[in-house]
């Protein structure tokens, strides 16, 4: 080994661009009256710290942290649980076996099932038909069909109009 790489190994010879400080700057022991001056620091602030909130909580009576015990209403349990059973099975039984109307305005009814599976029977396979709908045709102009008022073409800006629908022999002659 080279005179230089054994003096930067070992005692003299300081390479600033590795960052190594010179041999001989730091103690070898860790001095130990400033690292107990910083625990017992430590544990006396959080002491006083604890002990100062206690004091504060128990000056203010009850804090925002501790209230008092709420009573809540006793549960509203069944009286009779068979009886109530049989009353919503006796109701369901009527809906299901009765006749009632349910929209009058638009003729909407309530029937027994066995009655309304004997008129499906009846119509055959009519009875699953999809109802007829009447077409509707959107008026020209109007955006498929929206409600909105349309600009006539050539009027002017601003000016608003409806669209004017053809009916049979009207148009040019």
């Amino acid at each position: 080994m080279s005179d230089a790489a054994r003096g930067q190994l070992h005692t003299r010879v300081h390479d600033d661009v590795v960052g190594h400080a010179p041999p001989g700057t730091e103690a070898p022991d860790i001095r130990l009256k400033p690292l107990l001056l910083t625990g017992l620091f430590i544990v006396v602030f959080t002491a006083v710290t604890i002990g100062g909130l206690r004091y504060y909580y128990n000056r203010q009576g009850l804090g925002p942290l501790v209230q008092t015990a709420r009573m809540f209403p006793a549960p509203r349990l069944q009286q009779s649980p068979a009886a109530d059973l049989a009353a919503m099975l006796r109701d369901q039984r009527a809906k299901l076996d009765g006749y009632a109307w349910i929209d009058r305005a638009n003729g909407i009814a309530r029937m027994p099932i066995e009655e309304a599976m004997r008129r499906l029977a009846e119509r055959g396979n009519a009875a699953y038909a999809a109802p007829l709908q009447p077409e509707r045709t959107p008026a020209l102009g109007s955006r498929g069909g929206a409600s909105s008022r349309v600009l006539s073409p050539g009027a002017g800006p601003g000016a608003v109009s409806t669209p004017v629908s053809t009916g049979p022999g009207i148009g040019a002659r």
